[in-house]
């Protein structure tokens, strides 16, 4: 009978053990699979950064667009001003105008054919 109380106390003993072991490494998995998760998806995470550079790329191309545009319109500015021909050309094209004389004609396609 004494052979089998410590059998039984030998295996409980070892099942304890077992199960403080498996906790441990389960409390550390946790912790590490928390940290990884907050890596990854947090306020300063991976992704998150990815996210941001991706829109700062984008952002800055449509700077690069706008400067280039607002070049051409200061170059055009700068042709107004000091060309009167510019300024003829606009004022036909944009504005419909003629000089004394000149007389419009405009063409009608028909588009029920």
């Amino acid at each position: 009978m004494n052979y089998q109380n410590r059998s039984s106390s030998g295996l409980l003993d070892a099942t304890v053990r077992f199960f403080k072991y498996r906790l441990r490494l389960i409390a550390v998995l946790g912790l590490f699979a928390a940290l990884i998760a907050y890596a990854l998806f947090g306020n300063k995470g991976i992704l998150q950064r990815m996210n941001m550079e991706s829109e700062r790329d984008m952002l800055e191309g449509q700077l690069e667009a706008e400067r280039k545009r607002s070049t051409e319109l200061q170059k055009e500015v700068e042709e107004l001003k000091t060309s009167d021909k510019k300024i003829e050309s606009v004022a036909r094209e944009k504005y419909g105008m003629t000089k004394e004389g000149e007389k419009i004609q405009r063409i009608v396609v028909d588009t029920t054919k």
